[in-house]
């Protein structure tokens, strides 16, 4: 039976596996260079995605050639939509080793990676070395973590350095006994506040705040309160948050409005956005993103090895990290405006409940059988290209991405049935479906280069470089294609397209040109111009008789030269 600490709350350590369980230091750090080896691996393979990808590449470039690191702007038009603090981070990578894929991506990849060892040290610490280890290899093989890890976008960001200040807060809390220890704690998870609302914006503080409340009232735990250093923390809090929205909101006198009413709580109270799902949308989403480890992740909720009553006072460190992940599902879920990268705060605390239920009890057929579920799922996709096959996945390029898809499919089959015939699983079992998995999913996003030409720009933006100079207008007709802008290294100018922009251009209206009868007018006039469009209205606008000569043609667009 588990015994109880000073503070009247159940130590998790309580039931210390036995030295011949816990992998040595050398081993440890032997895996951790591993995985690093396999996290950052051609990082830089894969061309930049439309939308995002190209978005949150073009704004810090833009940043480092405008020398404006206040105000953000996305094809030379002002952005406010997000903080700046990956923005920062990626103009500095771009300024000491260039723009490229690699360097652009490097901010969440590396945040990625240092989430799985923070995770590493927080088990290590809340519940003991095995659990710490199990915590690791759940979260860095988990389908979303990884995903996003290799993704250029701003989730990341909040993720990590919410769990890093969620979990510097209970490692204060496990310091209540030394004062000084407690306060550089809470002033590190004060300080990690301050840079996840600098990442995605006030979200952070509600998901901290709400966490904080609804745990203290349901585990009794009110002393909780007297030891948040509430005084010092929000001070810090504020020197570290705040100077960037007051500097940016003196400049531009609409960011205010803008940035707190229309981008966030319009978005979570109304279907302004226009990414309105089910309330269960993230249920699903959670499950799924913890493959292979949806077994665990699912008993680690459901079982989570305290009772259900109100607790008895002391701290409860897993109590506070089932809170932690139930709140912030139930908060985005409640939000009108849902996408599947949201909920990826909740992973690294619930790697640490899983983590911490393997250590206990070793057992995971149905993480194993998850593996050869998602493997044969993967796998059904080569069976019949043709339903699967869409505008954004043309046959032929499909049939380029099968051998990728085959390789990860066989990883995980593989990996789950030697799970499913192990009776006794342990840690080598877990790294071996871990170690699959990650290499399964890197497999997966190595592979999607084959399908650069529809969901990227490069190739589009190589044709349109090697034919003329900086000098020669790029118009972008009726759509804006994110990544563009990036390969080209310089903006395009808009015709008749405003989308996310359109804050900016209603700041600037002048940066584009407002129709395509303007546009017509324009192109007559120039000497020389290149046009990006669709197929179908490139064959409208040359059957109307304007001039303009077929340059680059891939399956989702045309780009044209006027002469």
């Amino acid at each position: 039976m588990a015994r109880l600490d000073a503070m009247g709350a159940t130590d998790p350590r309580a039931s210390e596996p036995s030295p011949r369980d816990v992998p040595r230091a050398g081993r440890i750090l032997a895996a951790a260079a591993l995985l690093a080896v396999m996290w950052f691996a051609l990082l830089g393979h894969r061309d930049l995605l439309h939308p995002d990808e190209g978005r949150y590449a073009e704004i810090p470039r833009e940043m480092v050639a405008s020398g404006d690191w206040i105000t953000p702007h996305l094809d030379g038009l002002k952005y406010f939509e997000k903080p700046p603090l990956q923005y920062w981070a990626t103009g500095a990578a771009f300024g000491l080793l260039g723009a490229g894929n690699a360097t652009a991506r490097l901010w969440p990849a590396s945040l990625g990676f240092l989430g799985i060892l923070w995770v590493f040290l927080l088990g290590r610490r809340l519940f003991g070395p095995l659990a710490a280890v199990y915590a690791a290899l759940i979260l860095a093989s988990g389908l979303l973590w990884v995903a996003m890890g290799h993704l250029l976008t701003l989730d990341m960001g909040l993720s990590v350095f919410l769990a890093l200040a969620i979990g510097a807060l209970l490692w204060a809390q496990s310091e209540r006994g030394d004062p000084v220890r407690e306060r550089r704690w809470m002033l590190l998870a004060w300080g990690a506040l301050a840079a996840a609302t600098l990442s995605k914006g006030p979200v952070a503080v509600v998901l901290a705040a709400g966490t904080v409340v609804l745990y203290s009232l349901w585990q009794r735990d009110l002393a909780l309160w007297r030891h948040l250093h509430l005084g010092r923390g929000l001070l810090l809090f504020l020197a570290l948050a705040a100077p960037w929205f007051v500097a940016v909101g003196l400049r531009n006198p609409g960011f205010t409005e803008f940035f707190f009413l229309h981008e966030h709580f319009a978005r979570f109270a109304t279907d302004v956005a226009g990414r309105v799902h089910p309330w269960w949308t993230f249920v699903p989403v959670v499950l799924l993103g913890s493959a292979p480890w949806v077994g665990s992740a699912t008993l680690a909720l459901v079982r989570p090895g305290f009772a259900w009553r109100s607790g008895s006072g002391g701290f409860d460190p897993v109590r506070f990290v089932w809170v932690h992940v139930v709140f912030t599902v139930v908060f985005f879920s409640a939000s009108h405006s849902k996408l599947v990268p949201y909920v990826l705060p909740v992973f690294p605390a619930l790697a640490l409940l899983a983590g911490r239920r393997l250590a206990l009890r070793p057992r995971f057929s149905w993480d194993a059988l998850a593996a050869v579920a998602l493997g044969l799922l993967i796998f059904g996709t080569t069976l019949a290209p043709g339903l699967v096959a869409s505008l954004d996945l043309p046959r032929s390029l499909l049939l380029g991405y099968r051998p990728y898809i085959l390789s990860a499919s066989g990883l995980l089959i593989a990996a789950g049935a030697i799970g499913l015939r192990l009776r006794a699983a342990g840690l080598r079992s877990a790294a071996l479906l871990s170690a699959s998995s990650l290499l399964a999913f890197q497999l997966l996003l190595w592979g999607f280069q084959v399908l650069a030409p529809v969901h990227s720009s490069r190739c589009l933006a190589d044709a349109i470089r090697s034919c003329t100079g900086d000098d020669v207008p790029v118009y972008s007709v009726n759509r804006y294609d994110q990544p563009l802008p990036f390969y080209l290294r310089r903006t395009v100018e808009l015709v008749s397209e405003r989308g996310e922009l359109d804050y900016g251009l209603r700041e600037e209206p002048d940066k584009a040109i407002p129709d395509l009868d303007t546009f017509r007018k324009i192109w007559s006039g120039k000497e020389q111009g290149v046009a990006v469009m669709s197929s179908d209205l490139y064959r409208a606008l040359l059957e109307s008789g304007l001039p303009m000569r077929l340059l680059h043609e891939d399956p989702r667009r045309v780009a044209v030269l006027r002469r």
